[in-house]
């Protein structure tokens, strides 16, 4: 009975953790306004003019989180850390894959930060 609990436990936050799959990474970036979109090099030159607005960056991941809760994305101008734990999902191992991602810039100790909504790849969107 318990063994039984625990299996279905299991496999339900398993379900939790992947998320949906409905959009590819292409429809999210056509989705979204030109406004939104944004580079790395140009938030880092000015991280105040992004505080707090919602932005969209295509780029690889550099190197990430173990638990998939963190990356590093690279767009070619810059390197910037994005946290998807504060949004409460976290991505399989996808270190090299291009990815669009859409969230919100938060600044500390005048280093930005990307705190992802969303993070889609060309099959599959997270959460």
């Amino acid at each position: 009975m318990y063994l039984t609990l625990a299996v279905i436990s299991l496999l339900m936050s398993a379900i939790l953790i992947a998320g949906c799959t409905t959009q590819p990474a292409s429809t999210v970036a056509a989705s979204s306004p030109a406004d939104t979109r944004a580079s790395i090099g140009d938030i880092v030159k000015n991280p105040a003019a992004y505080e707090g607005k919602e932005v969209v960056v295509q780029g690889k991941i550099a190197s990430e989180c173990g638990s998939g809760c963190w990356f590093m994305l690279d767009d070619g101008t810059g390197l910037m850390y994005v946290d998807l734990a504060p949004n409460n999902f976290a991505i399989p191992q996808l270190q090299g894959s291009t990815v669009v991602v859409k969230g919100v810039i938060r600044v500390a100790k005048g280093d930005p930060t990307l705190y992802a909504a969303t993070v889609a790849t060309d099959t599959r969107m997270y959460p």
